[in-house]
């Protein structure tokens, strides 16, 4: 008698796992999956850069990307000024990092 109320109980704790892992599942698959894509800065020669093109920020845009983040991505120091200016000032220029997301296609 005891081993059948015993394997009743396992039983049944083993048809609520199995229910709740179910439900699980469904829940994480009801979720949307996402793309991820960065535009970064091109370096046209050693140590030196160029902005990311605005058009190229605007075809992202029409193929559905959703700006999420802009981040600086290279920061570059230089010395400006003649050699005989003591200190010399030093400007620094920041190339962003953009980075979209967009809801991927179903399979």
């Amino acid at each position: 008698m005891r081993r059948s109320i015993l394997f009743i109980i396992l039983l049944a704790g083993a048809a609520l796992f199995l229910w709740g892992a179910t439900l699980w599942a469904q829940q994480r698959s009801s979720q949307p999956q996402y793309e991820v894509k960065s535009i970064l800065p091109r370096e046209t020669s050693p140590a030196q850069y160029q902005q990311v093109d605005q058009r190229e920020l605007e075809m992202a845009a029409d193929q559905g990307w959703e700006l999420v983040s802009v981040m600086p991505f290279v920061y570059k120091n230089e010395e400006r000024g003649t050699p005989a200016m003591s200190p010399r000032p030093m400007v620094t220029q920041t190339y962003p990092a953009y980075f979209f997301k967009r809801v991927k296609p179903p399979r």
